[in-house]
């Protein structure tokens, strides 16, 4: 592939991404408006329920210190493609929007428990990695889910293909595109782990 050709890819990818944050940009708004909120929320929850919490693998926090680096990574990749296959799915039809925030908020809410967990029961450790690897990079990632769902809704409106599975290139290269994107933030967040010897991530 020719670098002309390879910028004309980019090119097209850009437009298509800012044609469709422009396009929707309601819908991204009270998306991000609600999950932050649910985000909040989980923080309170964290808060509330304090350090009596034990930390395990069913929060979502896992001590990598043990040389699990390579299970966790597998474990936070498949639980990534795992939502994205699910708001692939539920964009094949409008109405089934609600379940798909829903799978988005819970996430929002598992961030804001588990970054708040993380820092109650490993102190100033646990605040250094939430706030220099396990937020920024799991926030990103949410980002990610939310503007791929809205891709795909993009794509089924201006197909007009509801529920069908008509024109599935269009489909297909955003779903390839967005998997390659979540897998190289799951490296770059596996190797801030090993960069700053961290003990603990997040799983969500």
């Amino acid at each position: 592939m020719t670098n002309k050709n390879k910028n004309r890819i980019f090119k097209d990818v850009k437009n298509f991404i800012f044609d469709t944050i422009k396009i929707n940009k309601i819908l991204l708004l009270i998306i991000c408006i609600l999950s932050f909120i649910i985000f909040l929320t989980g923080i309170i929850v964290a808060i509330k329920t304090n350090s009596n919490v034990i930390n395990n693998d069913s929060w979502g926090i896992v001590d990598i210190a043990t040389g699990k680096l390579t299970i966790s990574f597998f474990s936070r990749l498949l639980s990534m493609i795992f939502v994205m296959i699910i708001l692939f799915l539920c964009s094949f039809n409008k109405y089934l929007l609600p379940i798909a925030v829903l799978f988005i908020f819970y996430r929002s809410y598992l961030l804001g428990l588990n970054i708040c967990l993380i820092i109650i029961n490993y102190g100033f450790t646990g605040a250094i990695i939430s706030v220099i690897i396990a937020f920024p990079c799991q926030l990103f990632i949410l980002c990610s889910l939310i503007l791929f769902y809205v891709m795909m809704l993009k794509i089924n409106r201006d197909l007009k293909s509801w529920g069908g599975c008509y024109t599935t290139y269009p489909r297909l290269k955003v779903l390839l595109f967005s998997l390659l994107f979540l897998f190289i933030l799951c490296i770059i967040e596996t190797l801030l782990l090993v960069l700053f010897s961290a003990d603990v991530i997040l799983v969500i």
